[in-house]
């Protein structure tokens, strides 16, 4: 089957865009292509640097590449619901994998989605069935895989401070400025926090820290090669569809703190590899009793992440997953 891949912006870098062309190499033997709403001058510079064709994501582009053996995988709501309105002119011939990678509570008249629909998370599949109202049978959950770059995590001479590595998009959703604002002056010396990213909220998340010495930003980093310098990996998010950045931490065999979304759940069991709180509140007192990383609880838990990363969210089990859904197609053809 030929895959052609879809994902509306490409102008700043994100877990959804990271998966996307990370399928479309995985999933196609020649160069991958991948429609999008991006101007090819917009798109960012490390996704130029990929062997991808991209192209304008258009009625022209959707007749140039269908054929019989061509199945669209689309990766944003938006551009699906295009698909299925353009699939009336193709007598409904189309084949469209939805892959939904965050949850909504809003444009459900407008959204309209295929029979076969991957979710990344549980909480991602629920969100389909409890407010979309999808048939728990039309919905396939593959979670998020990453290539395998572990390397020793433990290299620090000081192990008496605790560093807390939040990478993501600078924004309200992610809410590093609201954290900060919650946690300043709460907790204890040796907690040290670290903002990896960048975004519209740059400027405000800098104003808010201050001259406070518990607060570090980063801008963009390399996780492959920074991630062994910290000791927790945390994501506080109003809304997320997995976490790729605790996937990366589990990958690491960093141990978790976050807040206690359905999808986040997937990746940071609570007392298993990490730590959830519901609140600002409870998130100030996990952070202020979190274990020092020489001590048998934090080995303990740093060995639970490395282990559910192999378990779940390798690159190679995503990538036969997909195959499988996709094969279906084929199946379906033959009969």
């Amino acid at each position: 089957m030929k895959i052609i891949s879809n994902y509306p912006n490409f102008k700043n870098k994100g877990g959804a865009q990271d998966i996307t062309i990370q399928l479309a190499k995985k999933l196609n033997g020649n160069i991958p292509i991948v429609l999008t709403d991006t101007p090819m001058d917009k798109i960012h510079p490390d996704y130029k640097k990929e062997n991808i064709h991209f192209e304008k994501f258009s009625i022209y582009s959707i007749f140039k590449y269908n054929a019989p053996d061509t199945v669209f995988l689309s990766h944003h709501r938006s551009q699906t619901s295009r698909l299925m309105f353009l699939n009336f002119f193709f007598a409904g011939k189309l084949k469209i994998i939805h892959v939904a990678h965050n949850t909504f509570t809003n444009l459900k008249p407008l959204t309209w989605l295929p029979e076969r629909i991957v979710a990344i998370s549980n909480g991602v599949k629920q969100n389909l069935i409890n407010y979309f109202h999808i048939k728990s049978d039309r919905i396939t959950v593959i979670f998020n895989g990453i290539e395998d770059i572990f390397r020793n995590t433990h290299n620090r001479q000081d192990r008496s401070e605790i560093r807390v590595l939040l990478a993501g998009r600078i924004c309200p959703v992610k809410q590093q400025t609201e954290l900060v604002k919650q946690t300043k002056g709460k907790l204890l010396s040796h907690i040290k926090f670290y903002f990896a990213g960048t975004g519209a909220q740059m400027d405000e998340l800098k104003q808010e820290i201050g001259k406070s010495d518990q607060y570090f930003v980063l801008g963009q980093i390399d996780i492959g090669k920074e991630m062994p310098e910290y000791d927790y990996v945390c994501l506080f998010s109003k809304n997320e569809g997995l976490g790729l950045t605790l996937i990366e931490g589990c990958m690491f065999g960093k141990p978790l703190i976050s807040n206690d979304l359905a999808s986040v759940q997937d990746v940071n069991i609570n007392g298993y590899n990490g730590f959830v709180a519901d609140t600002w509140e409870k998130l100030v007192i996990c952070l202020n009793s979190l274990p020092l990383p020489n001590s048998e609880k934090y080995q303990s838990l740093s060995k639970h992440s490395r282990a559910l990363y192999e378990k779940r969210f390798r690159a190679s089990t995503m990538i036969n997953e997909y195959k499988t859904i996709i094969q279906s197609f084929s199946n379906q053809n033959e009969r």
